[in-house]
């Protein structure tokens, strides 16, 4: 039996693989396209068509290592993890990971180790954004290489060793299928802590931006955008005989949300609004606004396309702030904060019950006209609060068209 692997972890398996393996070489520029992966490792939704990806964000482990509270702290955020995966099951696991100021080069695959242990202990496949506290002299985008069987992270573009951990992972209806019904988009919202015992210290030049990077990341998003475009189209045209515009819908994460957010802090959304009236976002520097979030922002826009292309937004890094809410200033795609999960940082009056942000996909709600997807917090005491389903009837009033 003949086989062959391409792009966007595309398989084919059978007799009539060297006649398909042969097309797909004469695909644009398909070598250009990221996602690469193994037949073991291909993502699929299960026999219920359904995918469950759990989010947890600024768990901050290593704090006061040399303290009583600090140590104890990761235990009890360990246990709510535990707690929540096991309430949940999910399919994929999103994680913030570590408190950059307190984890040195001595003990940061130990503290690695504690973060995603629950997670590899259920053989759960994960991966990480990067942002803000996560970003140290220690850890980066390239730590986690230790977990090569579960762990999805890599670095497709963007600047080394501060801001690279960019990347997209796709999902599959099932093994044999050649295009993903969903993919997963991860960003790195950069900002920096110098984790080093010996005190802060400074802000390394290029480590100083609060926003994912503008110079190499749109570009990324366009590129990856466009040749999706083209490979589904040769796909469907020479294999399905028949045409198709769309590439599969988007759920993007990013640990410092988008500038946007704070447009949408003050509409009535379900969630924790604590961090109000101005929750931090992308784009601040020295408390001002640059603007030079907006390249991200617009391309990611762009890749909407004004179709429900992406599903949401969803960011923490505002441990107050567990709500979603979508309208004429987000250009229509809902923008998330995933509440906290965490037993380190500051902890607000309604972010005491840690929790996850849970999105639930459907191969039925993805294959509408206008996609959707379910989404919820779950907490650690076992309840689930503020579920909705962001697309096209989510929050209307707030996005009319006006002529």
């Amino acid at each position: 039996m003949s086989r062959a692997v391409n792009g966007m972890g595309l398989v084919l398996v059978g007799r009539h693989a060297r006649i398909r393996a042969t097309a797909l070489r004469s695909t644009p520029r398909m070598s250009g396209v990221k996602g690469y992966i193994t037949v073991a490792q291909k993502l699929t939704f299960d026999s219920a068509g359904n995918f469950k990806v759990l989010s947890f964000s600024d768990m901050h482990f290593g704090e006061g290592e040399d303290v009583t509270w600090g140590p104890e702290q990761d235990v009890n955020t360990s246990r709510a993890h535990s707690h929540i995966l096991d309430q949940e099951k999910p399919s994929y696991v999103r994680a913030n990971i570590l408190e950059g100021e307190n984890v040195y080069a001595f003990n940061a695959t130990k503290y690695l180790d504690q973060v995603f242990a629950p997670t590899v202990a259920r053989k759960i496949p994960f991966s990480s954004t990067h942002g803000n506290v996560s970003i140290s002299l220690n850890i980066s985008c390239m730590s986690q290489r230790h977990y090569s069987s579960l762990s999805y992270t890599r670095s497709d573009v963007g600047p080394k060793p501060y801001g690279c951990g960019n990347y997209w992972v796709p999902v599959y209806a099932k093994k044999t299928d050649l295009i993903p019904t969903v993919v997963m988009w991860f960003f790195d919202s950069r900002s920096f802590v110098s984790g080093n015992p010996s005190g802060s210290g400074p802000t390394p030049i290029d480590a100083n931006f609060y926003w994912v990077d503008d110079k190499t990341v749109p570009k990324y998003i366009k590129q990856q955008h466009e040749l999706m475009t083209r490979i589904v189209i040769f796909f469907f045209t020479v294999f399905a005989r028949k045409s198709v515009e769309e590439v599969p819908p988007a759920l993007v994460f990013v640990h410092i949300p988008v500038q946007k957010a704070d447009i949408l802090a003050p509409l009535p959304s379900a969630g924790d609004h604590d961090d109000e009236p101005n929750p931090a976002t992308q784009g601040f520097l020295n408390n001002t606004y640059t603007g030079l979030d907006l390249p991200f922002w617009n391309a990611l826009v762009e890749m909407d396309a004004g179709h429900g292309t992406v599903l949401a937004v969803t960011s923490g890094h505002d441990h107050g702030e567990s709500w979603c809410a979508r309208a004429t200033a987000s250009s229509g795609i809902p923008i998330c904060f995933n509440g906290h999960s965490g037993y380190g940082g500051y902890v607000t009056e309604h972010s005491a019950v840690r929790n996850g942000r849970v999105f639930a996909l459907n191969l039925r709600d993805l294959r509408k006209t206008v996609p959707v997807v379910r989404t919820w917090n779950s907490y650690e005491d076992g309840t689930v609060n503020e579920g909705v389903i962001l697309g096209p009837d989510y929050m209307p009033e707030f996005n009319r068209v006006v002529s």
